[in-house]
């Protein structure tokens, strides 16, 4: 095919239910350590270590962005988190993209890979990929949208 690579990234911050999920187990995890050291019960000491490990798996997912690569027909979407620690999530062939929409449209089985309040440049791809139909949700910048008006249809 022989196009040119595109990389681009999606900036989608923490949400307001994570700060709070984060700020509940903190609080939690230092309330439950001083009953502990009044009660001396072991499963209270359990329970403080459960909600500060949550707490501390929280802030280390706090701040997320997503980066797409496209090249030679294939799409690479990976989450970067807090900055430093990048996983891969999926691999999109334009050949498996059965069409894509400008709006959100959410499917049986969904994926997010942008905030869900925006209203940008969010287009939905329909991915069937091995007999298994999935929405993307993403933010799409213009070159990448004209190279699926070519090959697929653009709803």
């Amino acid at each position: 095919m022989n196009e040119k690579p595109m990389e681009w990234m999606t900036d989608c911050g923490e949400g307001m239910g994570h700060k709070l999920g984060r700020f509940a187990s903190l609080a939690g995890a230092i309330l439950m350590f001083f009953y502990y050291a009044f009660s001396s019960m072991i499963l209270v000491l359990i329970v403080a270590a459960l909600l500060g490990g949550l707490c501390a798996w929280m802030w280390m997912h706090a701040f997320i962005e997503y980066e797409f690569c496209y090249f030679d027909g294939e799409m690479d979407v990976a989450a970067i988190f807090n900055r430093a620690r990048r996983k891969k999530k999926m691999t999109i062939r334009l050949d498996d993209v059965e069409y894509m929409v400008k709006k959100i449209e959410p499917g049986q089985n969904t994926v997010y890979f942008c905030r869900k309040e925006e209203n940008g440049n969010i287009y939905t791809l329909s991915v069937n990929a091995g007999g298994k139909r999935t929405a993307v949700v993403m933010e799409a910048i213009p070159e990448f949208v004209k190279v699926i008006e070519m090959k697929h249809k653009l709803r």
